[in-house]
């Protein structure tokens, strides 16, 4: 006669106490770790990211499509209108494209008090040209490369605004270089500007 494959006999699993021990140890430690959680840092970091990867691939169409790209900066609802001007005369016509891009949740256009300003003023958005149409104040990208303007603009989160403590590295700066019509990003650590993201 065959026999079977043999299992030890003091093979065991574990035991739903043992099982459930371990569920309880986890959901305690997340109680403690994710409070810690800084989210909105997070997404004030998302989106400054996603804002300048945007801009970077703007400037580089102007110079492929070989007409103006002008990026029309909405505060009151937090977004971006970028707008394809194929005529380039600095404002949205019919025929021409446009699409908009909001800033995420909890970014606001502006820096706290506290915070120092940049070369380009303290104004949440600090840009002289305005779109035709919509009267507010745009970046424009020529065709071959370079800004209009050199200026910026500031994006923090609204915890940071507020002056809320742990928030302080929530605010960014955007500094447009004209000769070469590339944003320059900032960040402020709590006391100072740092390059970058």
């Amino acid at each position: 006669m065959i026999e079977g494959p043999r299992y030890p006999r003091n093979r065991r699993g574990f035991t739903l106490i043992e099982i459930l021990i371990v569920i309880v140890m986890i959901a305690i430690f997340m109680a403690i770790a994710i409070p810690r959680i800084n989210v909105s840092r997070i997404r004030s970091k998302s989106a400054v990211v996603s804002l300048g990867t945007t801009m970077l691939a703007l400037q580089r169409e102007a110079v492929s499509k070989q007409y103006n790209i002008l990026v029309v900066i909405d505060q009151t609802n937090r977004s971006l209108r970028v707008v394809y001007d194929s005529n380039d005369n600095i404002q949205l016509d019919a025929g021409e494209r446009e699409r908009p891009i909001p800033l995420g949740e909890e970014i606001v256009f502006g820096k706290p008090t506290a915070v120092t300003a940049r070369s380009f003023g303290s104004n949440p958005v600090n840009f002289t040209t305005t779109e035709g149409a919509s009267g507010l104040p745009a970046i424009v990208l020529y065709r071959n490369g370079s800004a209009k303007e050199y200026g910026g603009l500031y994006v923090s989160t609204a915890r940071a605004m507020a002056g809320m403590p742990n928030h302080q590295g929530e605010t960014w700066a955007m500094e447009i270089v004209r000769a070469t019509g590339r944003p320059e990003w900032y960040r402020w650590n709590g006391t100072t500007w740092l390059r970058g993201f």
